[in-house]
């Protein structure tokens, strides 16, 4: 017999007909043997968008049989009505549905809690007691009784095993899956709308919050009605981020040139669902993912990102800074051209350094070229530990973390705003520049707030005044020569 056993109930319904097994072989009977065949997944009966994977499961049992004769059935006699237990696919004759606790063989009718019915191979059906079972089936009567009551166990575990109580609560279904195609077509709609793909990492730096994934997998389940629209845009972007996941990390077919028809065969096979040597981890989890039609709830972080992993492998459409500064609300995309104007006078790490009254210190960086972050502007604590308060991306957006004080994006703010008055609280408040960070020992340079060799460099005004080097020296020079307008003596090279 085939049993379709709902997929969370496998693993209790192998145990328990390995149990039986040991106690069939303990009395000299062959074990149940069972192999998974396929599986099928259906709609769920009660909850929309959710599928039930059953799971084809193949249980050959012993027949207990002997001289042409073989146990088809038990009836369990009660006050109310026999209770019929029979071997699947046998139907007992009504007539045995109300009968008394007769024996056919012996002519008796003892007080029995059950009797047996058995089948020979001529079609004739009889009713028996357990004493008598021995004369039909063989073995002595209570072993071959007890060996029908494991059978029909074995076999109401099966059928039970193929329910579950969709209502939930207990023995309620834990486990179900999700149609592949219909998840990323919501997760393409929620990429659509925000332009973004989050992940868990970056939704953690940003202080927590909804991955890209969970934003679509809600959505699916009617959680964000008239958040998103799942277009036909969304669909296709769905569709060919699968199929080019697929085809890019699928194990390649060989050259099929002199293989037999069978090695032909086994290549595409092996192709199809195989192992891609040469990929990573990541990569052939994902690769798993797309190849299901349906998955489990818990891997919707891995199958989302195929739509990413799509994105991310497109040519880049990402337009340059100038011409997206209009989303720049905030004018934060200033501060990227003083740190362009410092790194061209060959300024390895340029930093920016700001303070205000309250005793909030930040230390404004760029993220290394083979960063992730590579473009954006770190935005860290200047002192004490330097924790890490968010960056600001090439559009001039701020996305701090969840640490980050309700201050900072203020201060970023203003000196987006008026550099040079910023730079001057700092200088006023530390005693130092607001760039290099060195101690300011010159009068003119304490009353800016910052030194003109720094102002020179990224291209601020020293004192209401432009900065021009009057010396001859090249750019980069930290030395110029005395009586220039950036002139530092080797002492005090941060006046």
């Amino acid at each position: 017999m085939t049993y379709k056993i709902v997929e969370q109930n496998l693993s209790a319904l192998l145990k328990k007909l390995t149990r039986l097994s040991e106690k069939l072989i303990r009395v000299n009977i062959a074990p149940i043997l069972y192999a998974v065949v396929g599986h099928t997944d259906e709609v769920h009966p009660v909850e929309a968008n959710k599928l039930v994977r059953y799971i084809n499961l193949e249980i050959e049992a012993p027949v207990t049989k002997a001289n042409g004769w073989e146990f088809v059935a038990t009836l369990v006699h009660t006050d109310d009505g026999n209770i019929i237990r029979s071997v699947p696919g046998y139907t007992v004759p009504a007539e045995y549905r109300d009968k008394a606790t007769w024996c056919d063989h012996c002519r008796c009718n003892r007080v029995r809690r059950d009797t047996y019915i058995v089948r020979h191979d001529d079609g004739r059906v009889m009713q028996v007691g357990s004493n008598c079972l021995q004369e039909f089936i063989g073995n002595s009567a209570s072993q071959t009784a007890r060996v029908s009551q494991l059978l029909l166990s074995a076999y109401d575990m099966c059928e039970s095993a193929q329910k579950t109580n969709w209502l939930g609560g207990h023995n309620g279904l834990a486990t179900f899956r999700i149609d592949l195609d219909t998840f990323l077509a919501n997760v393409a709609a929620v990429v659509l709308k925000e332009g973004t793909y989050v992940t868990r990492k970056m939704a953690q730096a940003q202080g927590g919050g909804f991955t890209t994934a969970e934003r679509g997998y809600s959505f699916m389940m009617g959680r964000m009605d008239g958040q998103y629209h799942v277009s036909e845009e969304a669909k296709k972007l769905a569709f060919d981020a699968r199929s080019f996941t697929l085809h890019k990390l699928a194990p390649v077919i060989l050259d099929v040139d002199g293989l037999s028809d069978d090695d032909i065969v086994a290549n595409i096979l092996g192709t199809l669902k195989g192992v891609n040597q040469n990929i990573n981890d990541f990569e052939h989890s994902l690769l798993a993912c797309a190849r299901a039609e349906a998955i489990e709830p818990r891997l919707i972080g891995i199958a989302g990102y195929i739509i990413e992993y799509f994105r991310r492998q497109q040519p880049s459409t990402v337009k340059p800074v100038a011409h997206v500064a209009s989303l720049d609300r905030d004018g934060l995309t200033r501060i990227f051209g003083m740190f362009d104007a410092a790194t061209k006078t060959m300024l390895k790490r340029p930093a920016i350094r700001l303070a205000d009254e309250s005793g909030s210190a930040i230390h404004l960086s760029l993220a290394a070229d083979h960063s992730k972050n590579a473009g954006c502007i770190y935005v860290k604590q200047d002192k004490g530990e330097k924790n890490y308060y968010g960056k600001i991306t090439p559009q001039g957006r701020f996305l701090p973390v969840a640490a980050c004080p309700p201050t900072v994006e203020k201060q970023l703010i203003a000196f987006a705003a008026d550099p040079e008055a910023v730079a001057m609280k700092y200088g006023k408040l530390t005693g130092r520049c607001s760039f290099c960070g060195r101690k300011l020992t010159d009068d003119r340079s304490t009353d800016v707030g910052y030194g003109p060799y720094c102002a020179a460099k990224f291209g601020l005004s020293w004192g209401k005044t432009p900065i021009e080097c009057n010396c001859g020296q090249p750019d980069g020079q930290d030395q110029h020569l005395e009586g220039c307008a950036v002139y530092s003596k080797p002492e005090a090279v941060g006046v």
